[in-house]
């Protein structure tokens, strides 16, 4: 925790967390995919899949990791919707600085758009959390820190600092979505893979800053945001946040309000860029054998400071267990 004598800015992180094994949760899930597959013709192929709500207990990884390599975080929100992991006792809140906000709070005002099992459409109004400092860092529960951090690894004054590499920002319509979709529909029935269309989520975020020709492509990271650029631009564009917040699904219509910062940051000149070369990322539904091991080895390897355990559920208890006996080791639960 911070002192007073550190004179370092409040800094929070928000982790987004979803228990899909709830069959509560299953239940409203259903009873809204039902309505919404009706009337959308945008809807991603994968938007519903089980693997998206699945909890495989990432989260007490990520908290451990960021109370191990960041501890001059202040709080960490975790956002639900009425919902709270098992291992949350009131103790282990209080230790580790944690404090858990509803789907309602943050979408105060904007009921109507409840509920929602859309992550873009939470996203957008996570600058909304209560009490919430103006340099946060956004964490998906399956985001991990592997190694020590300072506050300027994430922000210099008021500027974040974005991991990524400039992309060509290609033309994209209703031919594109359509394509993609088909796509999507293979890939989850011939191999199971689920695509997320997360490049596309950052071009429509891109283009929703003013960028026309190249976008900041940013990997599975933790992504640090300076609060008042969101403010201030959901401020003077209500129609853009009522009109993202009205997919209970994932669409592909939406953009990513994370994205939109980084780019807005950048806009602005009010951003320090860098490269991925400490981010590694392993995904049960496509490391396979050698690919595992070599991700794996990079992982465990010098370097490497931040890792994304995406669709644990998909590897083998063999290739589970490998993982979390190194983190277990890494984090201090053994």
């Amino acid at each position: 925790m911070n002192t007073p004598s550190t004179h370092i800015p409040d800094i929070d992180a928000v982790i987004t967390w979803v228990d899909g094994n709830d069959p509560g949760h299953q239940q409203k899930r259903l009873l809204r995919e039902g309505r919404e597959v009706k009337i959308s013709t945008t809807l991603l192929a994968t938007a519903n899949d089980q693997t998206r709500f699945v909890d495989n207990g990432e989260i007490r990884y990520t908290i451990a990791s960021i109370r191990k390599f960041a501890p001059w975080i202040r709080r960490i929100f975790v956002v639900t919707d009425n919902q709270r992991p098992s291992f949350f006792t009131d103790d282990y809140m209080a230790e580790n600085g944690i404090e858990m906000v509803d789907h309602e709070t943050i979408f105060r005002g904007y009921e109507w758009a409840l509920p929602t099992f859309n992550s873009r459409s939470i996203e957008t109004v996570l600058w909304r959390i209560p009490a919430l400092a103006d340099r946060f860092i956004f964490f998906n529960d399956d985001f991990l820190l592997i190694d020590h951090f300072k506050p300027e690894d994430f922000f210099q004054g008021d500027k974040p600092v974005l991991r990524g590499v400039w992309n060509r920002l290609p033309g994209y319509g209703s031919w594109y979505v359509r394509i993609n979709k088909h796509i999507s529909k293979a890939a989850l029935s011939v191999f199971g893979i689920t695509r997320s269309l997360h490049l596309l989520y950052q071009m429509r975020s891109a283009q929703a800053a003013g960028f026309k020709r190249n976008y900041f492509r940013i990997p599975h990271v933790p992504h640090p945001v300076f609060k008042p650029t969101l403010v201030n631009f959901f401020n003077k564009n209500e129609a853009v946040l009522t009109g993202n917040l009205k997919y209970p699904f994932r669409d592909a219509r939406q953009f990513s309000s994370i994205f939109l910062a980084n780019h807005l940051h950048i806009a602005d000149h009010k951003a320090i860029l860098k490269d991925t070369g400490e981010v590694v990322m392993l995904n049960g539904e496509t490391d396979y054998g050698p690919f595992f091991t070599f991700k794996f080895n990079k992982m465990t390897g010098p370097g490497k400071r931040f890792v994304c355990l995406q669709a644990m559920d998909k590897f083998s208890t063999a290739k589970k267990q490998q993982i979390y006996t190194w983190l277990d080791r890494l984090l201090g639960f053994r």
